[in-house]
Order: structure tokens, then sequence, then C-alpha cells
């Protein structure tokens, strides 16, 4: 609806003057007319390249991946480390630990597979903290850092030896652990009796093979029920982790 200029008032289509107040009506071209329409709707719609289409964007999922993956590496290292790395400082906690708490089986695992693998050493590792533990003439909360130094606690009824080492985990951590020398054992027989001799590890009542008592025990207090035809009685040893043989002799007496 067009509007008089002059007045305001309506007009109808297609007349020449304003039929109110006379004001002349100048024609409008049909171009000005189109111009007026409102594009906003033109606006919010995003116009595409001449002779083209609009790619959508995808995401990188392969820089994800890539990260999950390093994610994954790292958990898993950190994860064996935590389980196969053992510090100087950790190591020696453990000692202390073992010995305060008189954990033998804590305080066997502190050396190599070699020596917890070993027949009977856990009996042997027992006494050994035991044995700490009562007679240490050292602080006990310096037991390991003691032992880790390479020194002997004071006081023990025998002069352990331990040694100190350490190994690389997957080529790039150092793990230390403690190693020490087995104590063969040779029988003697001096009864007499000139029968088959039969040998028992009283705190286990498990029987002893002459092959065992050879190829050495762990550190530690051992004590044998031994019968040798009508004589029997108990015999100790105790190891000390020299590697020197121990020498059992069995009397009648």
């Amino acid at each position: 609806m067009k509007h008089c200029t002059n007045c305001g008032a309506n007009l109808p289509a297609g007349v020449k003057f304003c039929p109110h107040c006379g004001q002349k009506i100048e024609s409008v071209p049909a171009h000005a007319a189109d111009d007026t329409v409102d594009h906003a709707d033109d606006r919010s719609t995003p116009q595409l390249p001449l002779g083209g289409t609009q790619t959508p964007r995808k995401r990188n999922n392969g820089t994800v991946l890539v990260i999950l993956a390093v994610l994954v590496i790292l958990g898993g290292i950190y994860g064996v480390k935590k389980r196969l790395v053992v510090s100087r400082d950790q190591l020696a906690e453990n000692l202390t630990t073992a010995v305060q708490k008189e954990d033998g089986n804590l305080f066997l695992k502190q050396f190599s597979k070699d020596e917890q693998k070993l027949k009977f050493s856990d009996v042997g590792a027992q006494s050994v903290v035991k044995d700490m533990h009562n007679h240490s003439r050292d602080s006990l909360s310096e037991v390991g850092r003691i032992i880790v130094d390479g020194q002997r606690v004071t006081g023990t009824e025998v002069k352990y030896h331990f040694n100190f080492e350490s190994k690389k985990v997957l080529g790039v951590f150092t793990s230390y652990y403690l190693t020490t020398r087995r104590s063969p054992v040779e029988l003697t027989d001096l009864t007499g009796s000139g029968g088959s001799v039969t040998v028992k590890l009283k705190d286990k009542q498990q029987r002893v093979s002459k092959q065992q008592l050879q190829s050495g025990f762990f550190p530690g207090k051992y004590t044998f029920d031994i019968q040798s035809g009508d004589t029997q009685g108990d015999y100790w040893i105790w190891a000390s982790g020299d590697g020197e043989t121990i020498d059992l002799t069995l009397t009648a007496d």
C-alpha cells in the first residue's frame, strides 16, 4: 500500500493525485520496489563457490589414535618399572622392614632369582632376620642402609656376606638387588655304624639329599635331624654366605 508523501493518507492503486490533499503522486520504478525486499534470509544461507560443492570437515582421528597409543605405551613402561625396578633406597627400605617385622620372605625377595629358588632358602632367610632383629647392636632402622652400603650388621651370631649389585631393566632403568654365596656342607660319619645316613631338615621335616648338602645353603641357621644306623641326633649349621664349605661331623656321643 502506497502513502501520500504530503499528508500520509492511504493511496488507491494507480492514482496520480492524493484524493485528500491533492499532492501529485510520483511513480516508483519497478526495480526500485524489488530493492526493498528483505534479503535477510539470503544472508543466513552460505554461498557455494561457482562450479563446486562444499565438503564437510573431517575430524583428525589419526592424531587422537597417536595420543592414545603414546599414553598406553607410557602406562605400560610405568607398570613394568613399578613391578621390576627396585631403587637403591627402596632396596634398603625393604631390608629394614623385613628385619623390623622379622619377615623372611620379604628379606629373601631382595636377592637374585638364583638365591630365591635355592632349596630351603626361606628357612635360612627367616633365621637371618630373626638373628638381626634380636642381636643387632645397630639401630634396626639403619639395618637396610648398612647392608646396601656393603657393611655388616654388628652383634649378629655370624657375619653375613651379602653383595650389593645392579642390573638394567628394558635397557633403561637400573634395578638393585643382593647376592650371596652358597655354603656347601660336607658330611662326615664317625659313628661307626656303617649304615646309611638319613638327614631331615627339622623346620620342614623334609629329607635332605647328599646332593642338596653339597650344592650349598643360603645364609642362615639350619637344624637337621640325622640318623646313622642306631644313632640319631640333632645337628645344626650356620651358613654365612662366604662360600666356604661347612664340615658337619656325626659322632656317637
